[in-house]
């Protein structure tokens, strides 16, 4: 719900009114988006074949690309019909097309569920940045090894300030 500052009439309203709806639209989409997730990886475990119809949010395209992306079959519109009318599904439709189209996609079943194996725990996300910051950290040695002079004939002298930065920093 907001009020708008041109009109000083609350949003969003149907027929120019409206009544407090609860918590939607872009304020519910991560939450919504995230619901769809958890419920399209357990329904690909326990129920597959099952349908799931998304809704959350949904105002645009791409925020309908996203649903499909982590496993919704359809998605929904409510507040936003409400806001921008239904020619906005119209606009929905296109958007979504022209993202399908960039993506090379010819069917919803082509993407959808396409991000669902992008997720983990916090656990595994720690463990995983661990190991890179190890491997990383190891890769700068062995290239500071590298750099390092190892024998007197090995200065040069655009280089020097580089090679004794290296010696310091062993």
């Amino acid at each position: 719900m907001s009020v708008n500052l041109e009109t000083l009439r609350p949003e969003p309203s149907v027929e120019g009114m409206t009544t407090p709806g609860g918590y939607s639209c872009k304020a519910v989409r991560p939450i919504a988006l995230r619901m769809t997730m958890e419920i399209a990886t357990m329904m690909r475990r326990e129920f597959p074949g099952r349908s799931l119809s998304a809704i959350g949010g949904i105002e645009t395209g791409g925020d309908a690309a996203q649903f499909i992306l982590l496993g919704a079959d359809t998605t929904q519109v409510c507040t936003g019909v409400m806001k921008h009318g239904y020619e906005m599904v119209k606009r929905l439709q296109e958007e979504l097309l022209a993202f399908m189209e960039k993506q090379k996609f010819e069917t919803l079943a082509d993407f959808k569920g396409k991000s669902l194996n992008y997720f983990t725990t916090h656990a595994e996300l720690v463990r995983m940045q661990k190991e890179r910051k190890a491997r990383d950290k190891a890769a700068a040695e062995a290239a500071a090894a590298k750099k390092m002079v190892k024998a007197d004939s090995e200065w040069s002298g655009d280089e020097f300030v580089k090679q004794s930065d290296a010696l310091a920093r062993g």
